[in-house]
């Protein structure tokens, strides 16, 4: 039987796993003129960097599907996230284009499936009724990287070279992993009867699990519209300092980490739609300027977008997570995962195409897309208070 300490101990270890996920995906995009210089490829390559890691992560995600809930979780979350952590530290070894997005690539394949296996472990061992609080904790890794992980990095790679920011985080990798052989305890495995062989096809025939991933996907996109271009906007739109980015991403950070901590707590209590649109109106304040409503200070508005944004993941997945059986969890993680690579790089995308410049330097086409944003939440907000995701939440917190 497990110690009481168990499942605390896996919450801040996968916490710590989600730090260095996040911080490895978001690296190399601060990183991108160290790299350019250093490795001596044009700038407008940049691009592949990124879309490398999530082709790979999306590819793993749909393989991971069929496989990730036959073999008992330690074991495999302990292999993938090795590897994730031993290609994060080979990426300091790159010395061309081809060989970063190569390990970029490797490392995002293996990220994929040692994040839906660590998420699907602190559920296994997290009661229905304090998902929210467990979750909110797990999500203190991604404010984290955020808010100390990006500006760390910077540093490091001012004072030591670009690789040293992917040697340090590859070796807290190292460590988080020693630490999970230590702390992890072996689940049980799916019982005989309950296995079978998953597919996205097999997932996506459950009412409830493709209502879980509309809502995801909806939730994803909404956010990846703004997010990439959120910094452009203020500095070419509303005319705020380069220096003064920090500062606002510190706050807008800081946010997040107390919002999600709050919101957690709020959907163990009341379930997840009362959080979900208290996380709405706060987008709705964060996409005001891209509306060209004046009056609001930048400040605020951006920190209600960041909290907003942070607050809702946590209320989604707390909801989202009573989708799939427990023996199906690891493959419907790994299906939620693709679902939101997918999304976010179709918003990429479609903001791309949405979005031009003036002759000055100027975003144009802002308040289409933040038109575009809002009708995805009203609907994503919608999904969430009439499907429910066809659960009574009061009940299925009772299970």
């Amino acid at each position: 039987m497990l110690s009481f300490s168990t499942p605390t101990r896996a919450i801040f270890l996968i916490a710590a796993v989600k730090f260095v996920f996040i911080l490895d995906f978001m690296m190399p995009m601060p990183l991108g003129p160290d790299l350019v210089r250093a490795l001596r490829f044009p700038a407008e390559s940049l691009g592949w960097v990124s879309a490398t890691y999530t082709a790979a992560s999306m590819l793993a995600g749909l393989l991971a599907i069929r496989w990730l809930d036959r073999f008992e979780r330690r074991k495999t979350f302990l292999l993938c996230f090795g590897l994730m952590a031993l290609f994060t530290l080979l990426t300091a070894m790159a010395n061309n284009l081809l060989s970063l997005l190569v390990l970029r690539a490797l490392t995002g394949f293996a990220g994929c499936p040692a994040i839906a296996v660590g998420m699907a472990i602190i559920i296994d061992l997290t009661p229905p009724e304090k998902r929210g609080r467990t979750i909110a904790c797990v999500m203190m890794g991604f404010s984290l990287a955020a808010v100390a992980g990006v500006p760390l990095a910077l540093e490091l790679a001012q004072r030591g070279g670009w690789s040293l920011p992917f040697i340090t985080v590859g070796g807290l990798g190292l460590l988080v992993w020693m630490c999970g052989w230590y702390l992890l305890p072996a689940l049980p495995p799916v019982k005989k009867g309950q296995h079978r062989v998953l597919s996205p096809l097999s997932l996506l025939a459950q009412p409830q699990i493709r209502a879980a991933c509309l809502i995801q996907a909806g939730s994803q996109f909404c956010a990846f519209l703004v997010v990439p271009h959120f910094s452009a906007f203020l500095i070419l739109n509303q005319g705020v300092p380069r220096e003064s980015l920090g500062l606002l991403y510190l706050l807008g950070g800081l946010a997040a980490m107390l919002t999600v901590q709050i919101l957690g707590r709020m959907t163990d209590r009341y379930g997840a739609l009362r959080p979900a649109l208290l996380t709405g109106i706060a987008t709705v304040i964060g996409l005001s300027p891209w509306l060209g409503w004046a009056g609001l200070p930048v400040a605020l508005v951006f920190i209600c977008f960041m909290a907003g944004n942070a607050g809702r993941g946590v209320a989604l997945a707390a909801l989202t997570s009573t989708a799939p059986a427990a023996h199906e969890r690891g493959g419907y993680l790994a299906l939620e995962s693709l679902v939101q690579d997918f999304s976010i790089t179709v918003a990429a995308l479609v903001a791309s195409v949405m979005l031009g410049s003036a002759s000055e330097g100027a975003l144009t086409g802002t308040a289409s897309v933040a038109g575009l944003a809002l009708l995805t939440l009203i609907i994503t907000l919608s999904g969430v208070a009439r499907q429910r995701l066809g659960y009574d939440q009061t009940d299925a917190y009772r299970q």
